[in-house]
C-alpha cells in the first residue's frame, strides 16, 4: 500500500463525528450538528480509513464561507491584491470521491463507503458519457496518492439549484498524505483529457474584494465560487456564496422533509393549493413553497387513509357508546378493547386512546392523536407547538441555516 496518513481513531470525538466500522474499514463522518471547527479537524469531514486508521479515501476537508473566519477573509484579499487568487464556479451537486484501494477502483459519495442508491445513476453516466475514467481510475498513478473530488449534478437530484442536464464537474484532489485538497493545473488536466470531465468555469472578477463580493452575491440561478489562494501551509479555499443562493438554500432547509410536515401542520393546511397563500403570509414566494410542496402532498395523502381508518373506527364503536352514559364507561372500554385485540388493523396503541376521546366527545384530542400519527411526532409535543402556532411557525422559518444542513 502507498504511504498514506494514519488517523487515531480512537481520539476522534464522537460527539463532534460520527466514526463507522463497515466491512473491516471505518466512516469518518463531522456531525450534522457539527458547526464549529478547530484546525486539526477540518480534514475528518469524510474519510474512509482501514481499521487501524491509514487513510484509503480522502473526501475534501471542510472550506469555510467568507465572513466565517476573518483571518482566511484577510489573506483572501492580500492575496486577491497580488494577483494570486484562482476564481472556480461552485457546483450545486452531490461529491462522488474516486479511488484506487488495492488496486481496485473505487467510488463513493461523501456520507458513504460507496455509491449506495447513487451507483445505478453513476454508473450509467460514466458508461454513457465519460467511460475513460474507468481505464484511468484503474491505471493512472495520481490514484496511488490521492482521492479525486467530483461533483455530479443531475435534474433528479436537485439540492437547491436545479440543472438541465446531467453530468460530472472535476473538482480537485485531496492527498491521503497530507489531507490536504489542490487544483494542481498538470494532474487535474490529465483527469480531462482522459475522461472529458471538465472543471467548473473560471469566472474572472475585479482585483478588490469588495467588487468580487459585490457581482457574485448579485448573481442568480448560480450557487457561487470558490476562491483558491496559496497559504503557508499549502493552498487556502474560501467559498464566496449568491445571495440568492443563500435565499434559496434557507427555504430548503426550513421547508423540506418533515419540517415541511410539521409547517403544513402548524398552518392547517388541508389541500396543496393552501400552501402558498399560506406561506405568503409569512413573507415567502413561490420558489419557497416549490421546496416544500412535495412532502406535503406526501403527508396530506397520508392522512386520507388514517381519516378513513378513522371513520371506519367510529362507526363500529358508535352503538357502544349509547348515551355516553359514564356508568356504562366500563362495559365500553372492555368491548373496545376485545375489538383492538383481534383486529390487526387497529394495531397502534393510540385507537384506545381514541376510543376514549370519541366516548367522552373530546373530538379536538381525537384529531390531535391522529395528526401525531402522521407526523411520527408526540402528542404532547403538538399540544406545546400549538400553544402559540404563530411563534412556532416564525421560529422555525428564521432559524439560522447551517451549510451542512438537508
Amino acid at each position: 500500500m502507498t504511504w498514506s496518513a494514519r488517523i487515531d481513531l480512537a481520539a476522534i470525538d464522537r460527539s463532534q463525528f460520527n466514526v463507522l466500522e463497515e466491512g473491516g474499514e471505518v466512516l469518518i463522518l463531522s456531525r450534522k450538528d457539527k458547526f464549529h471547527w478547530l484546525d486539526e479537524e477540518i480534514h475528518l469531514r469524510s474519510l474512509v480509513t482501514d481499521a487501524e486508521g491509514r487513510v484509503l479515501s480522502a473526501g475534501l476537508p471542510k472550506f469555510f464561507n467568507f465572513g466565517e473566519r476573518p483571518e482566511e477573509d484577510l489573506e483572501l484579499a492580500e492575496a486577491l491584491a497580488r494577483g494570486a487568487v484562482e476564481f472556480r464556479e461552485k457546483i450545486d451537486g452531490s461529491l462522488i470521491v474516486a479511488d484506487r484501494i488495492e488496486g481496485v477502483p473505487r467510488l463513493r459519495t461523501r456520507g458513504r463507503r460507496t455509491l449506495g442508491e447513487f451507483g445505478p445513476r453513476v454508473e450509467a453516466l460514466i458508461d454513457s458519457r465519460h467511460p475513460g475514467l474507468r481505464d484511468f481510475l484503474r491505471l493512472d498513478p495520481l490514484l496511488e496518492t490521492h482521492s479525486l473530488q467530483f461533483e455530479m449534478v443531475a435534474p433528479e437530484s436537485t439540492i437547491v439549484l436545479r440543472y438541465r442536464e446531467p453530468g460530472f464537474h472535476l473538482l480537485g484532489r485531496v492527498s491521503k498524505a497530507t489531507l490536504r485538497a489542490d487544483w494542481d493545473p498538470e494532474a487535474l488536466g490529465r483527469v480531462t483529457a482522459a475522461t472529458g470531465i471538465l472543471r467548473p468555469p473560471a469566472p474572472s472578477f475585479p482585483v478588490d474584494l469588495a467588487g468580487v463580493l459585490a457581482e457574485v452575491r448579485a448573481w442568480t440561478g448560480r450557487e457561487g465560487v470558490v476562491a483558491r489562494f496559496p497559504s503557508r501551509d499549502g493552498d487556502r479555499f474560501v467559498k464566496l456564496k449568491a445571495a440568492d443562493y443563500l435565499r434559496l438554500h434557507a427555504h430548503r432547509s426550513h421547508l423540506a422533509g418533515r419540517r415541511a410536515r410539521r409547517i403544513a401542520w402548524l398552518l392547517d393546511v388541508r389541500t396543496s393549493e393552501d400552501l402558498l397563500p399560506a406561506l405568503a403570509r409569512y413573507g415567502l414566494d413561490w420558489e419557497a413553497a416549490q421546496f416544500a410542496r412535495a412532502d406535503v402532498a406526501d403527508y396530506l395523502v397520508e392522512q386520507a387513509p388514517l381519516n378513513a381508518r378513522l371513520e371506519s373506527f367510529r362507526a363500529a364503536i358508535t352503538p357502544w357508546m349509547e348515551s355516553r352514559d359514564r356508568a356504562r364507561k366500563r362495559e365500553f372500554v372492555d368491548r373496545v378493547r376485545a375489538m383492538l385485540a383481534g383486529d390487526p388493523a387497529l394495531r397502534e396503541s393510540w385507537w384506545f386512546s381514541v376510543a376514549t376521546h370519541l366516548f367522552d366527545d373530546r373530538l379536538d384530542e381525537v384529531q390531535l392523536l391522529l395528526d401525531a400519527a402522521a407526523l411520527g411526532e408526540p402528542v404532547p409535543t403538538l399540544r406545546t407547538w400549538r400553544k402559540d402556532a404563530d411563534r412556532e411557525i416564525r421560529d422555525r422559518l428564521q432559524a439560522p441555516v447551517h451549510e451542512e444542513e438537508g
